[in-house]
C-alpha cells in the first residue's frame, strides 16, 4: 500500500504541475517549445500498480556418477509472489508507438518459501530438459526438469528478493488500429524489443532435513543467495480494439532470453556461477475504460522462460567442493514460470 500511495501521489504532483503551467499565460514559442508541445500531444504517461505470482528454478544433476560416485541432483525453488510498481513513458507516430517502461519492488519483500533439494537418479529417474522443442512441435509446460527422483536432502525457507525490470517495446499497427487508443479502429499490430530484469534472494531461517541414520533435521540459519540478470528479447503480433469509450488487447509473443547467476551457499562457502539461455513465451490479455485524458487499463500477463547452461563452481569448505573447482562445468537447467495482474493508469499529456 506505502508503494502504490508514493506512485500515485508522484503521478499526481506531475500532472498538477503540468495543469497550473498550462493555465499561465500563453508567451510566444520557440520552435523548440513547438516541436515539445507537438510531441507532448502524441505521449502518455503512466502509473503501474501490479501482483506477480509464480516459481522460478533453478536445476542441475547427471544420471552419470560425479565426484563422489553419486547419480545426483540438486533443485532450488524459489517464489516469485510480490507486489511491484512502476512508470510508463508511451510516444506514438503515426502508425508507430514507442513505449519505455521500468517495474520495481522498491525494497526486499518477503515472497514466501523457498526450497532447496538434493536427490538420488536412478534408472526410473527422468530428464526432460527441452520444454520448447521446435524439433517435434511440442511444448511442456512445467518448470521442472528431473522426476522420478529421491530426496536424500530437503531446506525449506523464508524467502526474501527485490526485482527491478526495465523494457522497452515498439509497435508496428495495422487495418483501422490505432496507437492513441482515443480514436475508434481496430486491427493486428507487430510488437518487439527487449527486457532487462534483475533481481536477488535470500533464503533464510532454513529447517533442513538429511537422510542419516539417524535422521538429521534442524535449523541451519541462512542457507543461500542468488542473484541473476536475464535479457530478453521478444517478438510477435497482436490485436486491438477501441470505440473510444472501451478498448480491448490480446497478444502473443515468443522471447530468447539469456541469463549470467550466482548462486552463494553459505553453509558450504560454495558459489555456483553460471550462464543460461532458451526460449520463451508470452501472452497478454488487457481491457481499458478511456476518458478524454485517462485511460484506466487492466492487464493479465503469462510469462515463460525455459532454457539450460552451464556453471562453474568458486570456493567450498569439504574436499568434494574445492575438487570441484577444477573440474570444468556443470550442466544446469532454469525455468521461469510465472503470471501478473496489472493496473495501469494512463494520463494523456
Amino acid at each position: 500500500m506505502k508503494i502504490q500511495i508514493r506512485i500515485i501521489t508522484l503521478v499526481f504532483c506531475l500532472f498538477a504541475t503540468a495543469k497550473l503551467a498550462a493555465q499561465e499565460p500563453a508567451a510566444p514559442q520557440t520552435k523548440f517549445q513547438a516541436l515539445l508541445s507537438e510531441l507532448m500531444t502524441r505521449s502518455s504517461i503512466t502509473g503501474i500498480f501490479g501482483e506477480n505470482g509464480g516459481q522460478h528454478i533453478f536445476e542441475s544433476g547427471t544420471k552419470f556418477p560425479n565426484l563422489s560416485g553419486l547419480k545426483a541432483g540438486s533443485r532450488i525453488t524459489y517464489n516469485r509472489e510480490f507486489e511491484y510498481g512502476g512508470i510508463g513513458l508511451k510516444h506514438w507516430w503515426e502508425t508507430w508507438e514507442m513505449n519505455l517502461e521500468y517495474r520495481t519492488t522498491f525494497k526486499n519483500q518477503r515472497t514466501g518459501e523457498g526450497r532447496d533439494e538434493d536427490f538420488f537418479l536412478g534408472s526410473v529417474s527422468r530428464e526432460k530438459g527441452t520444454k520448447i522443442d521446435f524439433a517435434n512441435t511440442s511444448f511442456y509446460d512445467t518448470p521442472y526438469t528431473f522426476t522420478g527422483t529421491q530426496n536424500f536432502a530437503d531446506g525449506r525457507g523464508k524467502l526474501k528478493m527485490k526485482d527491478d525490470r526495465i523494457g522497452f517495446l515498439a509497435r508496428k499497427y495495422f487495418g483501422t488500429a490505432n496507437p492513441d487508443p482515443r480514436k475508434p479502429g481496430s486491427g493486428f499490430y507487430l510488437t518487439g524489443g527487449a527486457y532487462y530484469t534483475y533481481y536477488k534472494y535470500y533464503l533464510y531461517d532454513v529447517m533442513q532435513w538429511i537422510a542419516t541414520a539417524p535422521v538429521t533435521y534442524g535449523p541451519i540459519g541462512i542457507g543461500l543467495s542468488y542473484s541473476i540478470s536475464t535479457w530478453e528479447v521478444p517478438l510477435g503480433f497482436g490485436y486491438r480494439y477501441s470505440n473510444g469509450t472501451w478498448m480491448l488487447e490480446a497478444s502473443l509473443s515468443g522471447n530468447v532470453w539469456y541469463s549470467h547467476f550466482r548462486d552463494y551457499h553459505y553453509q558450504r562457502n560454495l558459489n555456483f556461477i553460471g550462464d543460461s539461455s532458451g526460449f520463451g513465451l508470452e501472452t497478454n490479455l488487457g481491457a481499458g475504460y478511456i476518458l478524454p485524458s485517462w485511460l484506466f487499463f487492466v492487464k493479465l500477463t503469462e510469462h515463460r522462460l525455459y532454457g539450460e547452461g552451464s556453471f562453474q563452481t568458486q570456493g567450498g569448505l569439504s574436499r568434494e567442493d574445492v575438487i570441484s573447482n577444477y573440474s570444468g562445468s556443470y550442466r544446469n537447467y532454469l525455468s521461469t514460470k510465472q503470471f501478473s495482474v496489472e493496473l495501469q493508469v494512463s494520463h494523456f499529456l
